[in-house]
């Protein structure tokens, strides 16, 4: 099926800021709209691939630069979010973009499809808007980081003596000098993303991406991390919503395995039955860049057609982990 790629502005809740938003809108009949909250230090645009695969097989699918990235950032403004409530700001960006795709656009299931921190910004969304989609997809997501505390501490500190906007190498480096360790052999800074060296090398040449978070934005990455791992935040989701986690064995971000699991027992011991994990073995953080990223294309493309056929149906019982010797069931 053909696509028609759109894109537009819209006013972000910071009140000063115009995100930039891209759709590819099927030119046949919708089958459900997939709204993508990407990562840190990328963009909406490095999703061209996900955009293309699904939009031709019937798909909406959406995504907006958040604040601090990409179009979304004017001047010197990557890498910072606001000067304060920074983590506010984007989960409510990320509202209004569902409520701009839901305005243009025909009732069709509506699913929110979270990356890396995309992933702790859609959770924090969940608490708030999770009655109004259809399921949520959480990739490369992360369990609690016992330094987060400190973390915020240390950026608010950092923010007050050189300014919310310095961009904080020492952050950066306490937040991610390690996550190459694993990776061997090791050819790059950012191996650690994916074992596909054309994607890795297309990061490190662009500027998009290869920016240093501020002090503040650092502040609010450290503060999502915190809210989302806690028992009240478990309890705020809505026990019927399905959610699909998937990442990488070998991604540091989520602890190698750990943080994906964590969410998921967090999850099960508060009464959300409708979950579905799937780790995939040598995968490391960026699944939709992988060397396999047709087959989690394909995992994930069968995951939504269930729950596009059954949506007027009310759940019977939860859903079984995926059995496949690629898959892990708790």
């Amino acid at each position: 099926m053909d696509f028609e790629t759109t894109t537009f502005y819209f006013p972000s809740s910071d009140g000063k800021t115009e995100l930039y938003a891209r759709c590819a809108v099927p030119e046949g009949p919708i089958v459900g709209i997939l709204q993508i909250s990407h990562g840190m230090c990328e963009y909406i645009d490095r999703y061209e691939e996900v955009f293309s695969y699904f939009a031709r097989r019937g798909f909406l699918v959406c995504g907006h630069d958040h604040l601090g990235h990409g179009k979304s950032a004017k001047n010197d403004q990557l890498g910072f979010f606001a000067e304060k409530d920074g983590a506010s700001c984007l989960v409510e960006d990320l509202h209004r973009m569902t409520l701009e795709i839901k305005s243009r656009y025909a009732p069709a299931p509506y699913f929110l499809l979270g990356h890396s921190m995309g992933s702790f910004i859609a959770r924090a969304y969940l608490s708030k808007y999770g009655s109004e989609l259809t399921g949520v997809i959480l990739s490369g997501t992360g369990g609690p980081n016992p330094a987060a505390p400190m973390g915020i501490a240390l950026a608010n500190t950092i923010s007050m003596v050189r300014g919310a906007r310095h961009p904080s190498h020492t952050l950066d480096q306490m937040a991610f000098g390690s996550f190459n360790r694993r990776c061997q052999p090791r050819r790059t800074s950012k191996d650690w993303l994916s074992r596909d060296n054309a994607v890795v090398d297309r990061y490190l040449k662009d500027p998009y991406c290869m920016f240093t978070f501020s002090a503040s934005a650092f502040r609010d990455l450290f503060t999502l991390n915190h809210q989302v791992n806690s028992r009240d935040w478990a309890q705020s989701i809505p026990q019927k919503l399905p959610i699909y986690l998937l990442s990488g064995d070998m991604d540091p971000v989520g602890d190698y395995g750990e943080g994906i699991r964590h969410v998921y027992r967090m999850l099960k011991k508060e009464g959300v039955y409708h979950i579905t994990m799937r780790l995939y073995p040598g995968g490391r953080h960026e699944m939709f860049n992988e060397i396999n990223r047709l087959q989690v294309f394909g995992d994930l493309y069968a995951w939504l057609c269930r729950r596009c056929e059954n949506v007027q149906q009310s759940p019977e019982g939860p859903d079984a982990v995926l059995k496949a010797k690629d898959s892990e069931e708790l």
